[in-house]
């Protein structure tokens, strides 16, 4: 080593080229700390290394030839006119805030009231015309279609805030949308939030080490880790730790969709700990109540999450060197401990991303494409199957694996839902697609019986506090996966009505099973995977209580009985109702549709699900929507038709009776598997019962 030292020496250059630096050229561009001083006449540790050439950098400064004073005075000037400059921009960009807050505002008093007002009679000129085009006219956008469940009263208003700040470090603020009003929290309200979440969320997303909590510094952590700070904050609200709650999340929802924008777009993340936050906001969504999948910031959040977690080589642990030395990419510094939590939190990355693109009807493969990599092979085949992993490891591989089987069952379903409704696929065998469709459901439904066995260990099958939550959520998932293979059941397909039935059974226990299991959680603390499956029953079940699938008055009342326990849960604190206004709306709605207006839409088939094409899980959600819009398109046109006839209101009730009795008398009832002298289960049915008690 000596005789190789003394082969290579730094290169110092002469001093009247210009000055020199203490670091070489090398480690300059590198941008790496450079020891030539230390090291000197030697080279550097690096280029001794590298066995390279060694010179220290030099550089040229530029000089001024009309003197130093004419450049101070030229410097001077330019810095009064920029300073000028910005002041003015200032005072403009004041105007422009306030003229933005004022036209949004008035954008609001108009949006309340068109919506007030009577629809214009132009429309009965077009009616004619539209029915006769009707053979040709395409189905309305979803967007369009989900406008009916919608209304500008949704939104916080939003004024300009102006608050006095404390700059002295004794509160903890956020301030990022400058409409909505600051959070300012005291240190001892940081430490109840942050202490609630431990107790109450954080074992449903372990993603952080034990200590993590008891050896924080809130003051520090919020400096350097704002996002998901503010995020445990926004989610530790939802249990009603401290007083107004409610409005504080809705407040700090607002500021924290800005301050995502500031650190995953505007700058650079540079921190396991963003996605960490967006994992959080995923798992606790924020209130979304747009049709539109663009204003969807869930799915956002998800593509975010995905491409931070390679650039951040969370699938590849043992290569963490190749990446940039500017990232932290560490959460403890037990070595073993890091590459787990980092482990957990790319497994959670996918465990949401299946999830929510499976209730949006989103296809997987567009997102997640059709590779998988060897993490999430190996914990959702192999690790799942040891005993010697940890509770919360076992809990994070079975739900692994069950989103896994929810993502192939959809895809396998999705395929031949799309066959059956494409006309120009040849079948080599008669009924060949009906076929494969009873064979899958055999198949999944097998399949998820088995997850049972594969799944819930001996003790976790004996009741026992310690394993209860993770059980459940276990169950509770298996569950909700045979209620997204029904779902494909009550699509058309060639089979009876009595075994149609069958599925209709099967549902109901499903998600009776379900309730037994959710029943004394507190709705806003779950996580989507405890929310997904009972926003899913309720839907469900207020389809079938709308139907005549059912074979008797008890069957109504036990589905009607079953319904409103769901919904209680979900709606049980009149504070937090904003948080499913958007379902809210569609239970409701779809209750008071009249039932032989839904029949009618079904033209004589017992299928409850008639719209299912690409739709995927989300179709049940968009039938529902749609008879909504069209049952309310039918009012608009009725409207105008009935302002040109003539009668007394006894009269019009007469000529509606009639034609109800008329519309009754014309159904079929023997498709539906009810005799038509049956005459009181046939005005039960047809007497429009509310769902809620």
């Amino acid at each position: 080593m000596t005789e190789k030292m003394s082969q290579v020496r730094l290169i110092i250059p002469d001093s009247k080229h210009g000055k020199v630096l203490k670091t070489c050229i090398r480690c300059r561009q590198h941008k790496t700390k450079c020891d030539a001083i230390i090291t000197n006449p030697f080279p550097c540790s690096h280029c001794f290394k590298k066995n390279l050439t060694c010179k220290l950098d030099i550089v040229n400064p530029k000089r001024n030839n009309n003197g130093s004073a004419l450049s101070n005075n030229i410097n001077h000037e330019i810095y009064e006119k920029l300073s000028d400059e910005v002041e003015d921009l200032k005072v403009v960009l004041d105007k422009i805030i306030q003229r933005r807050n004022n036209i949004v505002n008035l954008l609001i008093e108009r949006g309340t009231a068109i919506q007030n007002q009577v629809q214009p009679e132009p429309e009965q000129e077009q009616e004619p015309e539209l029915i006769q085009k009707q053979p040709t006219v395409m189905s309305p956008s979803i967007s369009q279609i989900q406008s009916c469940i919608q209304t500008p009263e949704e939104c916080i208003p939003i004024t300009s805030v102006t608050v006095a700040i404390p700059i002295d470090g004794s509160k903890l603020v956020i301030s990022s949308n400058k409409s909505v009003t600051p959070i300012i929290l005291t240190h001892k309200q940081a430490h109840l939030l942050f202490n609630n979440y431990e107790a109450n969320f954080n074992k449903y997303l372990p993603i952080f080490p034990q200590d993590f909590f008891t050896s924080l510094n809130l003051v520090k952590f919020s400096q350097e880790n704002e996002l998901l700070f503010w995020c445990i904050i926004l989610t530790s609200y939802l249990n009603n730790p401290i007083p107004n709650s409610s409005q504080s999340y809705q407040y700090l929802a607002e500021h924290i969709k800005s301050l995502v924008v500031e650190k995953c777009w505007f700058q650079t993340p540079r921190s396991v700990y963003v996605i960490s936050s967006l994992l959080v906001l995923t798992t606790w969504p924020m209130p979304n109540n747009s049709g539109k999948f663009s204003d969807n910031l869930t799915i956002k959040f998800i593509s975010t999450m995905k491409s931070l977690a390679y650039q951040f080589g969370l699938h590849k642990l043992e290569f963490i060197d190749e990446f940039s030395h500017k990232t932290n990419i560490n959460i403890s510094k037990d070595i073993n401990l890091n590459n787990l939590i980092r482990e957990r939190i790319y497994k959670f990355i996918n465990i949401n991303s299946n999830y929510w693109l499976i209730n949006l009807g989103l296809s997987n493969n567009n997102y997640n494409g059709f590779t998988q990599d060897y993490i999430i092979n190996k914990s959702s085949n192999i690790d799942v199957l040891y005993n010697n992993t940890s509770h919360e490891d076992h809990y994070i591989n079975s739900m692994l694996k069950i989103s896994m089987i929810q993502a192939k069952l959809n895809e396998n379903m999705n395929v031949l839902i799309n066959d059956d409704t494409n006309k120009s696929t040849v079948t080599s065998i008669p009924n060949e697609i009906n076929t494969r469709k009873l064979i899958n459901f055999n198949m999944f439904e097998i399949i998820m019986d088995d997850l049972y066995k594969m799944l819930l260990r001996e003790e976790e099958q004996e009741e026992s506090e310690e394993n209860d939550i993770n059980s459940n959520l276990i169950k509770v998932s298996i569950e909700y996966s045979k209620l997204q293979l029904f779902i494909y059941s009550l699509s058309k397909s060639d089979i009876s009505i009595l075994e149609y039935k069958q599925y209709i059974t099967k549902i109901v226990n499903c998600s009776f099973t379900i309730l037994k299991l959710v029943k004394n959680f507190q709705f806003n603390q779950l996580p989507i995977y405890y929310k997904f499956p009972i926003e899913f029953s309720l839907l469900i079940l207020i389809r079938i209580f709308k139907s005549v699938v059912l074979n008797s008055f008890s069957d109504y009342q036990f589905v009607k009985q079953l319904f409103n326990q769901f919904y209680r849960i979900v709606f049980q604190d009149e504070n937090w109702k904003f948080l499913n206004s958007k379902l809210g709306k569609i239970v409701d709605k779809f209750n008071k549709l009249d039932n032989l207006f839904i029949i009618d839409k079904t033209k004589d088939s017992f299928f409850l699900v008639n719209k299912m094409k690409n739709y995927l899980c989300f179709s049940l959600n968009y039938e529902l929507i749609w008879l909504i819009f069209e049952n309310e398109r039918g009012k608009q046109t009725k409207s105008g038709t009935d302002h040109q006839g003539e009668g007394t209101d006894r009269n019009k009730q007469t000529n509606e009776g009639k034609k109800k009795d008329n519309v009754v008398n014309d159904i079929n009832w023997d498709i539906y598997g009810i005799s038509n002298d049956n005459f009181d289960f046939i005005n039960y049915i047809t007497s429009n019962e509310s769902i809620f008690i």
